[in-house]
């Protein structure tokens, strides 16, 4: 009788551990690969969120601070900068200077001005004068316009008597609305508005804590110094606003410092 001999073949021990050791160092780096790569998306997107929120912020800034009223910019030194608004300008052709008046002529605005309750204002000659609302100050009260009449005048009426301390030397006069602050709080960035004219300039706490009067227009903001620094003018330069803010998400952050010329001309 024959005997048929069956070997099986299988592994020895060592081999095993060889291929779990194997395994083992292409799971590590494949998982590592995956890991980096979704890690450094999630980086990329939070830097581009970062750009986009840093871009609408500045932007939004800038151009409200291009269109202010001459000698308006001012600070608190707590993260607020304040400023009135100019919503158009125009020649006046009589003013009232040495005795109060309840309107004067001037040349008619520019067509698409449509705003209301807004104030005159000549010839601000420092932040005071822009902000200080008197039967004899700089800024008026609240004045309404007049259609063209058949001399193609307007006529600008105030709510209440008024003149005006100094005439401006190219008689210039603005129709400015209320005054606006942008200020950094709370990690935020917010627009106030709708508060009123103030002599002194208000903080946070005087600000208004609900839509509309505060519209927020960045998050996860923060400043190594002050958001915001104003450079008077000089006889070489117009005032100067300088803004250095960041903007942070986790371990990722982007600083910004961003210069705006001031039109310095009353």
């Amino acid at each position: 009788m024959r005997v048929q001999r069956v070997f099986v073949q299988g592994f020895t021990l060592v081999e095993l551990v060889v291929v779990i050791v194997l395994m083992g160092i292409l799971s590590v780096g494949t998982v590592s690969f995956i890991g980096d790569s979704s890690s450094g998306y999630a980086s990329t997107i939070r830097r581009t969120e970062l750009a986009s929120n840093a871009r609408l912020s500045i932007e939004r800034i800038s151009r409200e601070l291009r269109d202010i009223l001459p000698n308006s910019a001012r600070l608190d030194g707590a993260g607020c900068i304040e400023f009135v608004p100019v919503q158009t300008a125009s020649t006046y052709l009589d003013l009232p200077v040495v005795s109060a008046a309840i309107s004067f002529k001037a040349i008619p605005l520019e067509p698409t001005y449509s705003g209301t309750a807004d104030r005159v204002v000549v010839y601000p000659g420092d932040t005071n004068s822009a902000y200080a609302v008197t039967a004899s100050s700089a800024i008026s009260p609240v004045a309404s316009i007049s259609a063209p009449d058949a001399n193609n005048q307007i006529t600008v009426s105030f709510a209440s008597m008024h003149r005006f301390p100094v005439e401006s030397p190219s008689k210039r006069f603005f129709l400015v609305a209320g005054p606006v602050s942008f200020c950094m709080t709370g990690g935020n960035l917010y627009r106030y508005s709708g508060y009123g004219m103030l002599s002194s300039q208000p903080g946070v706490s005087d600000l208004p804590a609900t839509f509309p009067g505060r519209v927020p227009i960045g998050e996860n903001v923060l400043s190594e110094t002050s958001p915001f620094s104003l450079s008077e003018a000089t006889l070489l330069r117009n005032a100067v606003v300088l803004i250095d803010l960041s903007f942070r998400a986790d371990s990722d952050f982007i600083r910004v410092n961003h210069q705006i010329q001031l039109r310095n001309v009353p």
